[in-house]
Formats: structure tokens, C-alpha cells, sequence
């Protein structure tokens, strides 16, 4: 992979992430929160290895791109604008992991985009039947371990400095048996460099993305004309199931990809080649 540093207007700096040569199309990956672009390494490689040229985009306020002070899931599509307009990509479909899943539908404003990819990704929950979702479809690990999506934190300094033997202890009850098998490979070096690298600068990359998910899109999921696929791991206990079913039912064009016995981690890496495969079908304008 290799690291491109974007001027943007205002002084902003934005680093991407590259693999393979540019074309003319390309799938547009972003990460989640506390990381940064290698925490999609297994998505970068499964689309590497089908062809495609793949774009990374680090969150203002990650890593070395430069904090956006009130960025919301809305506008997100404005990084993505200048990385693609620097690549001179014609078409693109665009891949979130968690935090980085509105980014993904936000890309959707851009009219080269041809459709979204989101993995265990994050729901706007300021909706009014929020709570009913997590009620209706919680993990279907619940006696594993302590309920998901709690409110315990191990703080920003944990996640900087986490080393890869640390992850387990880290996440601790939010992670399902599938996602401490993952944990427990060569991938953990992967998931704490990514966040090593993205919280090196401070906290205002998290900070923001924790204000932004709780607060409202600005995306009108109900008008969404383009196709969207959703990953959702059934025992995910970070992103709960709840997540995956509001989208792909508050979404006209979504289709649900409920994957039995994933969690929030094992998904992306378990289900790499699947997804980029949703994803490319979704670049040749196919989505059935």
C-alpha cells in the first residue's frame, strides 16, 4: 500500500491510501473509528487481487489528515470528492467498516459513485424507533458475555498504544468468539497498528467521530436511489444487529447480507472476498 498526501483547500491535508494502479474505476474504503486505512487490510487485498485499484480515505482528525472541526456523516463525501477527483476516477463504489460506514453512504451524493458496501456498520441512531430495532434484533450471542454496546471505555491512550496481544483484553465483552479467534492470528498486528497509526496525533479523530455518530446524517436514507449492500454479522456485539436491519429496511434499494455466527471483526476478514465481490457487481451496475 502506499500513502498519499492530498492538499485540500483551507490548508486541510487528507492521507490515502493506495493499492494498485489507477484506472478509471475504483472501490473507496473507509475505516473504522480509533483506526485508520491498514484496519482494512483484508479488503484491500481481496480487491487488489481482482484488479482493481483501491482508495483509502483517513478521516480528518486521523493519522496525518487534518482535523475538520464539525465534520458530520453528511459531508463526509467531501475527502472523497478530492481524492477522487486526484485519481481521476470516473467510477467508483464505495466500502465502510463501522465509523466508516456513513461515510460510505454519503459517498452516494457523489454522482460517480455507483453504490455502497457497508460492514458491520453504524446506523443513525437518532431516529425515533431506534430503540425498537435494538430491542427486536439484539446479538444472537447474549449469555456470552455482558450486554453489547455498553458504556464502558478503556480510553484513548489504551487504543493508542495498544499492541497486539492486548486486543482481546481491550474489547473485552464486546467481542464475539469468532472475533477473539481473529484477534488471536497475525490480523491482530493489523487491527493495533491501524490504531497506533490513527490515534498517534491526538484524540479529535475519535472525539469527532463519536459526535458525529450520535448525531443526526443529514442523509435521507429513505430517498436513497442507489444500491446498497449490507454486511451485517448476526453475534456482532459492537455493531449490533440492529444496526444492519434499520439500514437495510430505512433504505429502499438495500439488500441484507446477515451472516451467521460473525461479529464485528471476524466479518471483515472472514467475508472480504464476499464483500469486494458485492462491491465489484455494484461497479458493473449489477446488484442482484
Amino acid at each position: 500500500m502506499k500513502t498519499h498526501l492530498l492538499d485540500l483547500p483551507g490548508g486541510q491535508i487528507l492521507e490515502v491510501v493506495t493499492e494498485g494502479n489507477p484506472q478509471s474505476q475504483a472501490l473507496v474504503l473507509h475505516h473504522g473509528a480509533f483506526g485508520s486505512c491498514e484496519n482494512m487490510a483484508p479488503i484491500f487485498e481481496a480487491a487488489h487481487s481482482k484488479g482493481y485499484f483501491v482508495i483509502g480515505i483517513t478521516r480528518p482528525g486521523y493519522a496525518a489528515s487534518t482535523r475538520r472541526v464539525g465534520r458530520r456523516a453528511g459531508d463526509y463525501v467531501r475527502e472523497t470528492n478530492a481524492a477522487i477527483d486526484h485519481f481521476g476516477i470516473k467510477e467508483f463504489v464505495s466500502l465502510g467498516w463501522s465509523s466508516g460506514s456513513p461515510a460510505a453512504i454519503s459517498d452516494l451524493q457523489d454522482s460517480r459513485c455507483k453504490g455502497a458496501v457497508t460492514i458491520s456498520g453504524d446506523a443513525p441512531r437518532v431516529s425515533d424507533d431506534w430503540e425498537s430495532y435494538v430491542s427486536k434484533y439484539p446479538p444472537a450471542n447474549p449469555n456470552t458475555n455482558p450486554s453489547p454496546e455498553s458504556d464502558d471505555f478503556a480510553g484513548f491512550d489504551a487504543f493508542r498504544n495498544c499492541k497486539a496481544d492486548e486486543l482481546v483484553g481491550l474489547f473485552g465483552p464486546s467481542l464475539s468468539r469468532k472475533d477473539v479467534e481473529i484477534c488471536m492470528t497475525s490480523a491482530s498486528e493489523d487491527l493495533a497498528s491501524a490504531m497506533r497509526h490513527g490515534m498517534a496525533p491526538g484524540d479529535f479523530g475519535a472525539l469527532d467521530d463519536l459526535e458525529s455518530d450520535a448525531a443526526s446524517w443529514n442523509i435521507e436514507l429513505e430517498k436513497i436511489t442507489k444500491p446498497v449492500a449490507v454486511f451485517q454479522g448476526d453475534e456482532d456485539r459492537m455493531c449490533t444487529p440492529a444496526h444492519g436491519h434499520f439500514l437495510s429496511e430505512k433504505i429502499p434499494t438495500a439488500q441484507l447480507f446477515l451472516e451467521q455466527g460473525e461479529g464485528h471483526i471476524s466479518l471483515l476478514y472472514n467475508r472480504a472476498s464476499e464483500m469486494v465481490g458485492q462491491a465489484i457487481k455494484l461497479l458493473r451496475g449489477s446488484h442482484t
